[in-house]
C-alpha cells in the first residue's frame, strides 16, 4: 500500500508546484512534473522509511515526511528546465 500513497503524495505535490509557478498543465514544462514528483515521491519515500523497512510495505510518518520532501527536490530540480535549451 505504501507503494502507491507515496507516488500519489508525489503527484498532488507536482501538480500544486506547476500552479504555484504560474504555469498551466499545457505548457511542456508542467507536463511531466506529475511525474517527476510520482518519482521523487517513491524514492523519497523508500528512503524516509529506512531502506531495510520499506519492505514491510508500512506507512509511517517519517516515510510520509520523505516523499514530500523527496517530491518537493525533484519538482525542484527539474522546473524550467525546457526554457535552458535553446530553439
Amino acid at each position: 500500500m505504501a507503494y502507491l500513497i507515496w507516488p500519489l503524495i508525489g503527484v498532488i505535490i507536482g501538480l500544486v508546484m506547476g500552479k504555484a509557478l504560474g504555469t498551466t498543465l499545457r505548457q511542456p514544462q508542467t507536463r511531466g512534473a506529475p511525474l517527476v514528483g510520482a518519482l521523487g515521491g517513491l524514492i523519497g519515500g523508500i528512503v524516509g522509511d529506512g531502506v531495510p523497512h520499506a519492505a514491510t510495505n508500512s506507512v509511517t510518518f517519517t516515510s510520509l515526511i520523505g516523499a514530500m520532501i523527496g517530491a518537493l527536490v525533484f519538482c525542484w530540480a527539474v522546473r524550467g528546465r525546457t526554457r535552458d535549451v535553446e530553439p
